[in-house]
């Protein structure tokens, strides 16, 4: 016991020495000087969306993969329209980029009808795109596994009209052609559907939409094809921004000097007890 005395008073006073030389936790904070360029995602969410040639099935492997090129923005703004028969504006672009990932897990197949109202998607998310700026790029990203077949304004023509604003329109095609299981509960009613899908689309039209607004057209018809393709979509929109490194330092000499007395303080009673004279 005494040596243990001995030696919780000599590492008490090794502990006050070292934190007499002021010893900090220091770390550093990367802060973005200026805003990125402007992503907004156009998801289709026609029930052929539920399709399961895709795990766990188009739209939720879709959904994934947006959630994963989130992950890897930095101060890209991002904003998310849903589209079927009708579109919608889930969330504007935003730097909140946990918020666009909430919204996203709040699609579901029919939820806007049984349509693919593809120009009405590309011409709500042009509208709500912010301001164009010289050195600020745009991009709509559209997400869907067929032709429009709902919507008052030609995919072509929202094309026309959102590359004229300023976007560049990339346009990703889900889904294998064929026979392909289905399954969803509707919306509206709760009622599960299910059956099989006749699954086919126009690549050559969708890749015509992607050219007209300055963009290029990806290929998704399995799960590599899909990852593939938000790889390059994310590897495009990648800002490149300035930023300044800030250094902040917290002294952790309170810490050890609290160490150290409890150890001294130990070291005293363990004397006490022990009846050995204290210097």
């Amino acid at each position: 016991m005494d040596r243990l005395r001995e030696g919780l008073g000599l590492a008490g006073f090794a502990v006050l020495i070292f934190a007499f030389a002021g010893p900090a936790l220091v770390s550093q904070s990367l802060f973005y000087l200026e805003r990125g360029d402007e992503i907004i995602m156009a998801i289709d969410v026609s029930p052929s969306m539920a399709a399961e040639d895709f795990r766990p099935s188009r739209l939720g492997a879709a959904s994934a993969l947006v959630k994963g090129l989130l992950a890897s923005r930095r101060n890209e703004a991002v904003g998310l329209v849903a589209f079927g028969s009708e579109a919608a504006l889930l969330c504007p672009p935003t730097l909140d980029h946990a918020m666009v990932a909430r919204r996203l897990g709040e699609l579901k197949p029919g939820m806007l009808g049984d349509g693919t109202a593809l120009g009405t998607g590309i011409a709500v998310a042009a509208a709500h795109g912010g301001a164009a700026l010289a050195e600020r790029k745009r991009y709509i990203v559209v997400l869907t596994d067929g032709e429009s077949n709902a919507g008052a304004i030609a995919p072509g023509s929202a094309a026309d009209l959102a590359f004229e604003a300023g976007f560049s329109i990339s346009v990703v095609g889900i889904g294998s052609k064929g026979q392909v299981p289905l399954s969803y509960a509707d919306p509206g009613t709760g009622t599960t559907r299910s059956g099989t899908l006749d699954s086919g689309f126009d690549a050559q039209g969708l890749a015509a939409i992607a050219a007209r607004g300055g963009g290029s057209y990806h290929d998704a018809s399995d799960s590599k094809g899909l990852s593939a393709a938000f790889d390059s979509v994310a590897e495009q929109s990648l800002s490149l921004s300035r930023t300044r490194s800030v250094s902040s330092e917290r002294s952790m000499a309170p810490l050890f000097s609290l160490i150290a007395f409890a150890l001294i303080a130990l070291s005293r009673f363990l004397g006490l007890v022990l009846g050995v004279e204290l210097p």
